[in-house]
């Protein structure tokens, strides 16, 4: 079991306790040590510097929390942090990289190259999971081409932009930081399972919580602030007008980091977020060259016409081989704006009598909606 000091202990009983987020946590702690808090509330006290608590922390959460501390053994917590390659980074530590944040994590979990945290620059990649064929062509182009430039690549391993970023990083063999929301041996989304796996790796996967923490609707707005504290820019690829990309580009704000926005079709509600950012002020970036430019790095030389023709093989770098996979490029496709069958036969690299079959297999099980050739998701037209 790896050692770790008391105070980092008492870090995770707290992580453990219910109903406690990030900024419960850093109220419950303040300036004081770990230990001290976490026996505080063992005997069902509040901690000396409790005052204006959250909403929702009063004395029947707090017996709730005193009941669940006192049942903790933390040494068999400690044990399930670290199985399976996974560590704990503490504030104690040299390599926490949150001293200066306005809402540090109280711990880290993380699988990987740990020095990456110290690598500068890192540049965000987030966007949309419902992308166009386009837009994840585009992201796997900046993931690619920041790598090349020996810029590290930080994101949230979600689906459509975050993955293509991230996976045109590591086909570029580049330095990569993935920012999940659930504990390291809790893969979400499942179809991420051999990306996740890649990242953890050849990168570095990060988590503030648990082992065994699963999803939760809260969480993925939380992780975002951990992925602006860990970039110095932001390059925003496709968001719907009320996409949680656009929360990381809030953080980020917050946080002085440099917003870039890759410009969208008006036609296309998978960009209208990034439209309406760009109308608000934000750098418009047509590739990753652009963004290095305005950050003034100087990336090793790469001319438009390399990025052009990685770009044409990046959007048929994916094709759907299965039945799973093509199920859910049609998703994809459909849910972010109405396509047609050619563009699916064309996007997927698959026979056009697969993509039929597929396409009436989804429309018995009201997926989609086929009018012709046109190809709407059932979920986007109610």
């Amino acid at each position: 079991m790896e050692h770790v000091s008391e105070n980092t202990k008492a870090r995770l009983g707290l992580l453990a306790l219910p109903k406690l987020g990030p900024a419960r946590a850093r109220w419950l702690l303040g300036d004081q040590e770990p230990a001290a808090v976490l026996d505080s509330v063992r005997r069902g006290r509040f901690p000396a510097n409790s005052d204006h608590p959250p909403p929702g922390v009063n004395l029947r959460l707090l017996t709730e929390w005193a009941q669940a501390a006192r049942s903790l053994n933390l040494d068999r917590l400690v044990e399930a942090q670290t199985l399976d390659g996974r560590r704990i980074l503490a504030p104690t530590d040299d390599a926490w990289p949150f001293d200066e944040d306005p809402e540090p994590p109280i711990l880290l979990f993380y699988i990987g190259q740990l020095d990456l945290l110290d690598h500068d620059p890192a540049v965000a990649v987030v966007g949309t999971r419902r992308c166009t064929s386009v837009g994840r062509a585009v992201a796997y182009e900046f993931g690619a081409s920041l790598a090349d430039a020996g810029v590290a690549v930080v994101s949230g391993l979600a689906l459509g932009i975050d993955g293509a970023a991230h996976r045109g990083c590591l086909d570029r063999d580049g330095q990569v930081v993935g920012v999940v929301g659930t504990g390291l041996d809790v893969v979400y989304p499942g179809a991420n399972r051999g990306l996740w796996a890649d990242v953890s790796t050849s990168g570095l996967l990060l988590t503030e919580a648990l082992a065994g923490t699963r999803p939760q609707r809260w969480r993925f707005p939380a992780r975002n602030r951990l992925i602006a504290a860990l970039c110095k820019a932001v390059v925003v690829v496709e968001s719907h007008d009320s996409g949680g990309s656009l929360l990381t580009v809030d953080e980020c704000l917050d946080r002085d980091r440099t917003v870039f926005v890759v410009p969208g079709s008006v036609a296309s509600p998978a960009s209208d977020g990034v439209n309406r950012l760009l109308i608000e002020g934000a750098t418009p970036a047509r590739d990753a060259m652009d963004v290095l430019g305005a950050l003034n790095y100087q990336p090793h030389k790469q001319t438009r016409a390399d990025q052009q023709q990685r770009l044409l093989l990046a959007e048929n770098s994916s094709p759907a081989t299965n039945h799973g996979s093509l199920q859910q490029l049609i998703l994809n496709e459909a849910s972010a704006a109405p396509t047609t069958i050619d563009i699916l036969i064309a996007v997927s690299g698959t026979e056009p009598s697969e993509v039929v079959a597929e396409l009436q297999r989804m429309a018995a099980q009201h997926l989609i909606e086929v009018d012709g050739s046109i190809v709407s998701a059932i979920s986007q037209r109610s």
